[in-house]
């Protein structure tokens, strides 16, 4: 096989990432395709997976014999019929890492085609008009029983120089969040060997939303009993107060440190996890917690997902 491959390739989540070196603060936050539960099914599908995991949970069945195997159609989306400059190894290392984070859950992927798609677009065309673009593109692209893979270029054009500051911001991926609107991810050739946002988007597809989520179910303050029916909906994975409030954060450490809620409980988020939005920790590798792998392998075997395994 050559060095470089022609790959034509597979949204939560949608990765802007802002700074701004100036006075001001700029919050950051991914708000994916959830914050207006635009494709019209998101919130009760998610409702739904969610009462099924705490089924399985009650029932203690959790353990399940064989994996759950998804395939992947790659699907690179080039101007022109050029030669991809895109090696092999770079997709093939993402879908290890995928399969290494799933693995907790039982769900293994694999590369079951690969195709070139001719178009003019840029990955940050897709979002303008509540996502009209992307959700064309998508109706014109993806395959009936199978998880697509799209893999965009970006515009290049990550910053702009102001004469009092500068803004830089990119569009890393994205995809919905457990929905049946569409059947892919959505990533970019700059962002795709990045060991965190391949894991991160399919997370999403599989029915997780940011550990600082708070638009769908309103914020998780630490209340008794909060922690099921708002934020992530996760029990597990602490409160986040949102990575605005990063400058607390001791990455040496791997622990947020001196911010309180207005309950007074201390923020410990997990900064290691995958649905978060903090930097690595040194040393340290990126996880799930358990009750996000029940989460996914539930989606996963739910009629939501499990008509695109094998």
């Amino acid at each position: 096989m050559s060095r470089h491959i022609a790959y034509s390739i597979l949204f939560v989540v949608l990765h802007l990432i802002t700074h701004l070196l100036s006075a001001q603060v700029l919050e950051t936050k991914n708000w994916c395709l959830s914050k207006c539960n635009i494709a019209g099914d998101e919130k009760e599908n998610t409702k739904l997976v969610f009462m099924q995991a705490q089924n399985e949970a009650i029932k203690n069945s959790v353990a399940f014999r064989s994996s759950i195997r998804f395939p992947l159609r790659i699907g690179i989306v080039q101007q022109d019929s050029v030669e991809v400059e895109l090696k092999e190894i770079t997709v093939r290392r993402a879908i290890d890492q995928l399969n290494e984070a799933f693995s907790g859950g039982g769900i293994v992927f694999y590369i079951d085609r690969v195709d070139v798609i001719l178009s003019p677009l840029h990955i940050e065309d897709l979002s303008p008009d509540h996502y009209a673009a992307y959700n064309d593109f998508s109706d014109q692209y993806d395959l009936p029983n199978t998880i697509s893979l799209y893999i965009f270029d970006t515009k290049q054009d990550f910053c702009k120089i102001g004469p009092e500051r500068i803004r830089c911001g990119k569009l890393s991926g994205f995809s919905y969040v457990l929905s049946r609107r569409t059947n892919n991810v959505v990533l970019t050739r700059f962002d795709l060997d990045d060991q965190k946002i391949v894991v991160h988007e399919f997370g999403h597809f599989f029915g997780l939303y940011h550990t600082f989520e708070e638009v769908q179910f309103g914020k998780d303050e630490f209340a008794p009993g909060d922690c099921e029916i708002k934020g992530d909906c996760i029990c597990d994975t602490p409160p986040d107060p949102s990575p605005i409030f990063e400058v607390y954060v001791n990455y040496s450490n791997c622990e947020m440190v001196g911010l309180q809620a207005e309950s007074g409980d201390p923020y410990k988020p997990d900064l290691r996890n995958y649905m978060a939005y903090y930097k690595p920790c040194y040393l340290k590798t990126y996880r799930f917690s358990p009750h996000q792998l029940l989460v996914m392998k539930t989606a996963a075997l739910s009629e939501i997902r499990s008509f695109l395994s094998r």
